[in-house]
């Protein structure tokens, strides 16, 4: 199973990925196409919305250049992508089962090899375009090392994530991480409680007034500071996932957490007009047996973001019913 911060919809191109050497990728490219004497090497990559060329050789044609990509619905690449271990050869001047794309139309030969994910999912294929068809070159065989060394990068790359995940702190803002929350917040409930202190959970999602794609990495450091140096040190804060940030705070009654939702969202707005912050709490009394999960989901629950998806699962669910009914 992959991290879950390894989403294999998106291209490398676009993610973070500064565990994996793209130009010792291109060098191996190079090194194939030496070898096979071919016109181009390169990697492409299945996205969740089309085929792109990670990385390639360097070519005259530059018609499979890094960021060049197919649609989803090519024929030709989901079959490379699905092929088995060994790879294919085949001759484009006679291949009639699938559409060539126009990029291909000239190309006479085509050997390639899949590229998985460590948990088995296809990542893509590595593709030599118009070798020399020789005894020494006519099949995949010498790609087989490349093959294995893509694959032992994008695992060394899962475990990278997978460690980094595992770690409490939030690389963007220095704060615990969902994990780290996880693992610290029961025992200060816990210690609360004993002492006899209400508790509180504050949800906050940061959004922007124009677009979401405003909202930077800038813009979650400058919330988690503001809701740091609003809360007391016995409190616990963590940047939760996104644009959601979570507190656990121990409080004397149940309008000192409206105070800490507004106090916040007034702040961040005197920094940035540009910034809002929904908030969601709930309060909880010292003789409270509720676990933190539930503390957290009940909480989470009050945000505008979460009752929208709500809103839009109930709307699916009676066009579903509506369509049973109706067939």
């Amino acid at each position: 199973m992959l991290p879950e911060t390894v989403d294999t919809s998106i291209s490398l191109l676009e993610s973070d990925n500064t565990q994996l050497n793209l130009v010792r990728w291109m060098h191996q490219c190079e090194l194939m196409k030496r070898y096979y004497e071919a016109d181009v090497v390169f990697i492409i990559q299945e996205t969740g919305s089309h085929f792109e060329v990670i990385v390639s050789s360097i070519s005259n044609s530059r018609l499979f250049t890094t960021g060049t990509s197919f649609e989803k619905d090519n024929l030709l690449f989901q079959h490379l992508v699905h092929s088995l271990p060994d790879g294919l050869n085949i001759d484009l001047s006679q291949h009639s089962s699938h559409p060539l794309p126009e990029e291909l139309a000239q190309a006479n030969n085509l050997l390639t090899r899949p590229i998985l994910w460590p948990d088995g999912a296809h990542f893509g294929c590595i593709c030599v375009l118009n070798a020399k068809i020789t005894s020494s070159a006519s099949n995949s065989f010498m790609l087989e090392p490349f093959q294995v060394l893509l694959q032992q990068e994008l695992t060394l790359y899962c475990q990278t994530q997978r460690i980094e995940s595992l770690s409490m702190r939030d690389r963007e803002t220095g704060m615990l991480n969902q994990y780290g929350f996880i693992m610290m917040a029961p025992r200060q409930l816990s210690l609360g409680r004993r002492f006899g202190a209400h508790a509180g959970v504050i949800f906050f999602e940061l959004y922007s007034v124009h677009s979401p794609e405003m909202i930077e990495e800038k813009h979650h450091r400058l919330l988690g500071n503001i809701i740091q140096d609003t809360i007391r040190t016995a409190d616990i804060a963590a940047h939760y996932n996104d644009n959601q940030f979570v507190v656990l705070v121990f409080v004397d009654s149940e309008i000192d957490l409206l105070h800490i939702g507004r106090r916040v969202d007034k702040l961040i707005f005197q920094q940035n007009e540009q910034l809002k912050v929904d908030s969601s709490c709930n309060y909880f009394t010292p003789d409270s047996t509720v676990k933190l999960a539930p503390m957290l989901e009940e909480s989470k629950k009050g945000l505008k973001s979460e009752q929208l998806k709500l809103e839009q699962l109930r709307l699916e669910q009676q066009e579903s019913e509506q369509e049973a009914s109706a067939s």
